[in-house]
């Protein structure tokens, strides 16, 4: 047995419980209300390239990829743990670093837009790595929350619609030395608070750095309702898996991820309850 397949069996002893492709019951509930598009008017639209994603691994647009389907699932558990609570701010974070939590944020991202109930925002605040603008193929040459915390742009300058109806996306926009700084300032707090509470109807993904690599997604999970980790099959340690334990608000954590898991053809899901 693997080290991370241990620690994940040790965690289901502690509250935590399996669910595995094919053993999911149930399905999604019932689509009464649906949300439209937004109309943009200074949001910058940048039309992603499906062949991109494909090579990206961002499957989600496709509806006829089998890995889709997972992330379906997830989205399903997630609304149903989130949607009676009104909590709509998420942050997804690894454990250490090279886990693919920014795949799962931005397949995450797009498959929540897709249900028929809320829009969806994608922000990266991995300001060490930030990547959802290479997996959209958004190109390097954009602005983000780095020229929001040095220039001040109104937000709507800085938001860009990637062509996929119900989603926006927040990209990191560059780099920052100080990243410890802006996530733990004041702005960052009321950044947060803003975006949650401009549309009721809004789910907002946050993709943050691993919480063993560098202090700023553990500042920044006091800021936000709920914590989706992502840990790599046969990759991530044991070790690293109980002192995030240890770490986080445990009553914010949704559940975890194992992604890249040989044990299935795709993927496989633990979740906490």
């Amino acid at each position: 047995m693997s080290k991370i397949k241990k620690a994940l069996e040790k965690a289901k002893t502690r509250g935590f419980a399996i669910d595995r492709q094919g053993e999911l019951q149930g399905s999604e509930t019932e689509k009464t209300e649906q949300v439209a598009a937004p109309k943009y008017f200074q949001t910058r639209v940048i039309e992603i390239s499906p062949e991109i994603l494909k090579k990206n691994k961002i499957v989600s647009i496709d509806e006829n990829h089998p890995v889709a389907d997972q992330f379906k699932l997830l989205r399903t558990r997630i609304l149903h743990r989130t949607r009676g609570t009104g909590h709509n701010t998420i942050q997804v974070s690894g454990f250490d670093s090279e886990e693919g939590k920014s795949i799962v944020s931005v397949n995450l991202a797009i498959s929540m837009a897709k249900d028929t109930r809320q829009t969806t925002l994608l922000v990266d605040i991995d300001f060490r790595k930030p990547s959802v603008h290479k997996l959209l193929g958004l190109g390097d040459d954009i602005k983000g929350l780095k020229d929001y915390f040095e220039d001040q742009p109104d937000l709507e300058e800085i938001f860009i619609s990637p062509g996929i109806d119900k989603l926006t996306v927040l990209p990191a926009g560059g780099k920052m030395l100080n990243a410890p700084e802006v996530i733990g300032s004041p702005k960052m707090e009321a950044l947060v608070k803003e975006l949650k509470g401009r549309y009721p109807d809004r789910y907002i993904i946050f993709d943050s750095p691993g919480l063993n690599t560098c202090p700023d997604p553990l500042v920044f999970s006091e800021y936000v309702d709920a914590i989706l980790l992502v840990a790599r099959s046969d990759f991530t340690s044991r070790e690293s898996i109980e002192t995030v334990m240890n770490l986080v608000p445990r009553d914010k954590v949704l559940g975890t991820v194992l992604n890249d898991s040989k044990w299935f053809e795709s993927m496989a899901y633990y979740y906490r309850y």
